[in-house]
C-alpha cells in the first residue's frame, strides 16, 4: 500500500475541513494532535501522487531543502511548483509506487518532526529501502517550510551505481 498510516488517522478532505471551519471561526492556532494529523495527511497525499490535495496544505511560500550533492535531487526547492515538480520527479522513479511509512510523529507547536521509512522497487529493478526524518515548519496553518535528513550516500550508491 502506497503512503501507509497507522489507523485512526483522518483523511485528508476531512482534515481540510477541519482546517476551513477553524479558519471561519477566526482560530488560527491547531492543537498538537491537528497539527500531526495535518502533516501526516499531506506527506500521504504527496506519497500517492495527490498533489493537488497536497499543495492546497502548502504556503505558496513553501521552501523544502534537500540535503546532499544529488544530482537533480539535493538542494533548496522553493514554491509550489518546484515541490510539485520535486516529488513528481522523485515519484517516477518507482514506476510500482513508493511506499511511505509514518512510525512516528512529534509536534512542539507549529513543528512536526516524522520519522519515515521509503522503499519501493526503482524503475533499475533495484529495491530501494532508506529512513527519513522529516522537519515541517507550519505558518498560517499551512506548511511553510520542510527539510529532511537521510542517507544520502545509500540513495547515492543505489541510484548511480
Amino acid at each position: 500500500m502506497i503512503g501507509r498510516l497507522r489507523a485512526g488517522v483522518i483523511g485528508i478532505n476531512a482534515r481540510k475541513r477541519l482546517v476551513i471551519a477553524q479558519r471561519q471561526k477566526g482560530a488560527t492556532k491547531m492543537t498538537n494532535e491537528q497539527t500531526k494529523e495535518f502533516v501526516m495527511d499531506t506527506w500521504t497525499a504527496l506519497a500517492k501522487g495527490d498533489f493537488d490535495a497536497a499543495l492546497e496544505n502548502l504556503s505558496d511560500n513553501v521552501t523544502w531543502l534537500v540535503p546532499g550533492s544529488l544530482p537533480n535531487i539535493s538542494g533548496l526547492k522553493r514554491g509550489k511548483q518546484e515541490v510539485n515538480d520535486f516529488m513528481a520527479g522523485v515519484l517516477s522513479m518507482f514506476p510500482e509506487g513508493l511506499q511511505s511509512e509514518i512510525r512516528r510523529t512529534y509536534c512542539d507547536g507549529s513543528t512536526v518532526i516524522a520519522e519515515v521509512s521509503n522503499r519501493g522497487n526503482l524503475r533499475t529493478g533495484k529495491f530501494y529501502e532508506n529512513e527519513y526524518c522529516y522537519v515541517f515548519e507550519l505558518e498560517e496553518g499551512k506548511i511553510r517550510r520542510i527539510r529532511h535528513c537521510f542517507d544520502t550516500q545509500k540513495l547515492k550508491e543505489i541510484l548511480f551505481s
